[in-house]
């Protein structure tokens, strides 16, 4: 029967022996490896074996006709797939992800999950991740979209391929991001309210910027790292410093948001 994997119950594992990655990070370890802003650092340094060729993609799907789609309906149920393909003979998989929205809170919920993975929670945000080393390469998540308003909604993705061996030798790590714009929303990297002034770089890598309304200033590099994280007054000026290319987001307290990519000239 059509989506019966997304309403199983969940298969939790914990078996006697069995090392603690390999029911989910958050599971046994309460820990968010999923790249995303405000998350622990990924899983590179166990499992990093550079000469496999593995790749990780999302794909948002249509809940009724398992279609693709570009944007998201507010409210509206889709299917997340989590897909995983590569390794090095017969190899078992692994993942952790989530969805966010640009000032690093939930992005919608999930509310089931396929029979290979598990709903998670750490420190408040919501984590997909497997329950079990998986013969298959495919998680999925029914997914409700956030409310009218919310904008773009990030996913994150952490991913392994493990040969099994009980080790970490031979173990490949990747990651992948992807965003879905809110239909008839403002997509990322435009501007939502042309007024408020961008920040400013004073001198070397430090930048500055005074917040137009009370809100919550966030600032990450690239691979999602936040950098730096602020509650800031109305006309209060704040200062960061950091290096490369940064993405900048504000959110005021009344939902208005903001975001610019930056770099030191």
């Amino acid at each position: 029967m059509k989506h019966s994997s997304l309403l199983a119950p969940l298969f939790l594992a914990g078996l006697v022996g069995v090392i603690a990655s390999s029911i989910g990070v958050a599971e046994e370890q309460n820990r968010d490896r999923t790249g995303a802003p405000g998350s622990d650092p990924v899983c590179t340094s166990c499992h990093n074996n550079a000469g496999a060729s593995v790749t990780a993609a999302f794909e948002i799907l249509d809940w009724n006709t398992e279609e693709a789609v570009t944007e998201y309906i507010p409210g509206q149920d889709y299917i997340v797939r989590m897909v995983i393909v590569g390794g090095e003979g017969s190899m078992t998989y692994g993942v952790q992800g989530t969805s966010v929205l640009v000032d690093g809170s939930n992005a919608g919920s999930f509310v089931s999950v396929s029979d290979n993975a598990q709903l998670e929670d750490v420190g408040g945000r919501h984590i997909v991740e497997h329950n079990a080393p998986s013969s298959s390469n495919s998680f999925d998540a029914t997914w409700t979209a956030p409310a009218a308003g919310s904008g773009d909604a990030d996913f994150y993705m952490s991913a392994l391929a493990a040969n099994g061996n009980g080790g970490n030798s031979g173990d490949t790590y990747v990651g992948a991001t992807f965003t879905l714009p809110e239909a008839g929303g403002t997509a990322v990297g435009e501007t939502l309210n042309s007024s408020w002034d961008r920040p400013s770089l004073l001198a070397g890598n430090t930048w500055t910027w005074t917040a137009p309304v009370r809100g919550r200033l966030v600032v990450s590099d690239l691979a999602g790292r936040v950098t730096h994280s602020s509650h800031v007054a109305a006309q209060q000026r704040t200062e960061w410093t950091t290096t490369g290319i940064q993405l900048v987001s504000f959110i005021s307290e009344n939902g208005v948001r903001e975001s610019w990519k930056l770099a030191a000239r």
